[in-house]
């Protein structure tokens, strides 16, 4: 799952350093005069892939929001539930969030939906982002849930 989870960071990355330079060109372009059509709503498409292909790896690396101060506050059996109660909602948040975006996938794949405005890309790709994104994301907080558990019944052990 670590490598996975690297792939799409460095997917992401690579989709933000894009848009990026899409961005960058385009306000050079208006600098000069020029009229833009496709920069904005391509750099947009690309951080929103970027977004939800990065958030695996956000949670491996603890960069999601987490209640750092009422874990602090927390002892004993509280402190054990707020290890694994909001770890076994956010993924079932994620499923959620990944199952709805494979039904707009393929909804959108097979009408061949595509976006308003001037350069219409079809939306398929996008909502893909969202369900393998969230998928893998849900993934992850069942893997920190069982690691949680796991920890938990080490520290019943040695008691």
């Amino acid at each position: 799952m670590a490598r996975v989870n690297a792939t799409l960071a460095i997917l992401a990355a690579v989709l933000l350093v894009a848009a990026t330079v899409i961005i960058t060109w385009m306000v050079f372009k208006r600098g000069i005069g020029l009229q833009s059509s496709w920069e904005l709503e391509t750099a947009i498409e690309l951080m929103i892939g970027a977004t939800f292909l990065a958030s695996p790896y956000t949670l491996t690396t603890g960069g999601h929001v987490k209640m750092d101060l009422l874990d602090s506050l927390l002892s004993g059996p509280a402190a054990r539930w707020m290890a694994v109660l909001p770890r076994v909602l956010a993924c079932g948040v994620c499923l959620y969030l990944g199952y709805a975006g494979l039904e707009m996938t393929i909804h959108a794949y097979v009408t061949g939906e595509r976006a308003l405005g001037i350069w219409q890309p079809l939306v398929w790709p996008k909502y893909s982002t969202v369900a393998i994104g969230m998928s893998l994301t849900a993934l992850q907080y069942a893997l920190d849930i069982a690691r949680a558990i796991g920890a938990r019944r080490r520290e019943i052990d040695h008691v």
